[in-house]
Order: structure tokens, then sequence, then C-alpha cells
């Protein structure tokens, strides 16, 4: 046999048995909200850890983690511009703040009055971003793509005065974020955007008479304080958030480092999804328990607000459309797959 083929054999042998190169990564974990938001608390009790001590079974790899949290490197609003620019590796995105960027991650938000069942409707979500393409290309486009998919409990009024329905609504001053403004519309109410850490001390300063929030928030951020109603009106459990990486620090990493990061935040997705659902009611009970009053909607009041309401996905879609983005085709998707899934709404928002 030749010598420089032997030579050859001998090299790529000692290539293939020799170890993979063990490394040390360096990684910025950023969200605007505290840890009191379940999902951040997810990334620090359940997250960071599980992949690092995963990463250390395995010996080959280790990361260093530095979790900026409540703001302290970018606040709610932005966490995609500081994962984009590799500010952070890892974000906490609260995309509904970014229905600009992202408009199609939109969706739970433009058609309300669907199921509380969080973990059924981000089951939705998942088949969805399979099945709309341009969900994920809007995430590349600013240079990170989701790791997993983070919902939030039922949504419900937390405000001053009691409210008995849309009627009550008008002229009051309602705390809300993203494009859950379009609620409100039909009710005569006062939209006035915000989020959770700006909640409290707006209503406590009058800035605002109540909040449109979901249930698990109600005790952990106090608002029972300062509004002592809680009406369950049951707008749906919402998609909110995603754990979202950088793409080039993505494609810097070794395979087996992508590997044990994905299955950690699939589980991540299911641990927070659980917790916030679970989380909710209890959150109600601490409420009712410092003395706030607690009552629901009927499924007919919600069916009667929600008629009262112009159609919004319609409009959202149709504006999307123009723009040459499948809004249409989006929402028909997701009202197909969440009726596959047993969800139904009080109105059916593919229908003029």
């Amino acid at each position: 046999m030749n010598t420089f083929k032997i030579a050859g054999i001998v090299g790529t042998m000692i290539a293939l048995a020799a170890p993979v190169q063990a490394e040390t990564f360096n990684f910025t974990i950023v969200a605007g909200h505290p840890p009191l938001t379940k999902g951040v608390a997810g990334i620090r009790d359940f997250f960071i850890p599980e992949v690092t001590k995963r990463l250390a079974a395995d010996g080959k790899h280790t990361i260093n983690w530095t979790e900026a949290y409540a703001g302290s490197v970018a606040d709610y609003r932005g966490v995609l511009e500081a994962v984009e620019s590799g500010l952070g590796e890892f974000g906490y995105v609260p995309h509904l703040f970014e229905g600009d960027k992202l408009p199609l991650e939109q969706i739970t938000y433009i058609t309300p009055f669907g199921t509380s069942d969080l973990r059924t409707m981000l089951g939705v979500i998942e088949k969805l971003h399979e099945e709309i393409p341009a969900i994920g290309e809007s995430w590349a486009k600013n240079n990170q793509m989701v790791l997993a998919t983070i919902g939030i409990d039922d949504y419900h009024f937390v405000t001053k005065e009691p409210i008995s329905g849309p009627d009550d609504l008008a002229d009051r001053k309602i705390g809300t974020a993203g494009l859950a403004v379009n609620w409100l519309r039909g009710s005569n109410a006062v939209p006035i955007t915000g989020a959770l850490p700006t909640f409290y001390n707006s209503m406590s300063t009058g800035l605002i008479d109540g909040v449109m929030t979901f249930e698990s928030a109600v005790a952990p951020y106090k608002f029972f304080e300062v509004a002592p109603h809680v009406t369950k009106i049951s707008f749906g459990a919402k998609y909110g958030s995603a754990l979202t990486v950088n793409l080039d620090t993505w494609a810097s990493l070794p395979d087996e480092v992508k590997a044990v990061i994905k299955d950690v935040a699939k589980e991540y997705r299911a641990i927070t999804a659980a917790a916030y659902f679970a989380a909710g009611e209890a959150s109600l009970e601490i409420a009712k328990a410092a003395g706030a009053t607690v009552t629901a909607f009927t499924q007919e009041q919600r069916k009667a607000f929600a008629a009262k309401m112009p159609n919004i996905a319609m409009e959202w879609a149709e504006k999307l459309d123009a723009q040459g983005i499948p809004g249409t085709e989006t929402l028909n998707a997701y009202m197909r797959l969440s009726k596959e899934a047993g969800i139904e709404f009080a109105r059916d928002w593919s229908v003029k």
C-alpha cells in the first residue's frame, strides 16, 4: 500500500479518535422583566441550571452565564434589539410589544375570548409556527430564532371600581399592552399603554383606573392593593413572549451544545406553561384573602362583549395582507388549528 495512503488513513483514525475540544462559553441572557414574571423565573430556576448541569455531565463544554434581568441591560421594549445586536446572546423577548417587527406573533392578541387552557393554546402555536414559515422568517430578520414559546394565563380586568359590562368601562382609563388595546374597542374605555413593571404606580397615582392583565400577575405585583376589583372576563390565555437566541451565536455552537439547549428549552416551555396555569387561581385567592372582590362574566356576557367589538382580527389580517405579509392565511390557520384542538371562541374572528 502506498506510504502516503497509509499515513492518510492513520491520520484520519487519529483525528476521529481525538476528543472534542472542550470549550467554555460566556453568555448573557437578557430580560426586561424581573423574576416575579414566571417566564423569567423559569429561566433562572430551570433553563440555566439545567443546561449547565447537562453540559457538566457530558464533561466537554461549560457555560458561564450572566443573568441580566429587570432591565439591567435592556427594558422590556429593548430585549429584541439587545439579542439582535449581540448585546445578549439569549433573551426573554416579550413580543407583544413588537407588533411592527413581529406582526404575525400577535395572533392571540387579535383573537380574544379563546381558551384559558394555556398548554392547549401553546400547542396550537407550535403547529402554527410549522405551518407559516413567515413567522420564523420575521425572527430571522431580527437575527434570532425562537427556542421556546412562552404563554401567559387568562386575562381579566383589575380595576378600582366594579365592572358588570362594557358600559361600565366608558371613559375609564385602562392600562394594557400591545394589541390588547383593541379589546377595549366598542366599550368607550380609554386605553393607556403600559406594562407589568409600570401598572402599579400608574394606578396608585391615578394615571389609570385599572388594567387588563393575566391573573397570575395580580398577586406578585400586588395590583389588588390599588385596584381591589377583579372581573374574570376571560379574554383567554395568550402567547406573549419567547426565549430566543442570537443567530450568530447559534451558528458558532457545537452540535452537542445545541442539542442540550434545544432539549432544555422544550422542557422549559412546558414547565413555564404549567407554572402560569397553576399560579393563576392561586394568585386570585391571595387577592381575595387580602380583601379584593372577584366576580366573573357569564358566557353570554362574554359573547355580548365580543359582539360589540369590531372584527379586530380581520382588520389586522387585511392590513398585513396589503403589506405582503400573510395575515389572512395566518388568521385562518390559527382559527382552524384551534378548532381542531377543541378550542371554542366567543366569536369566530375569521368570519366577517
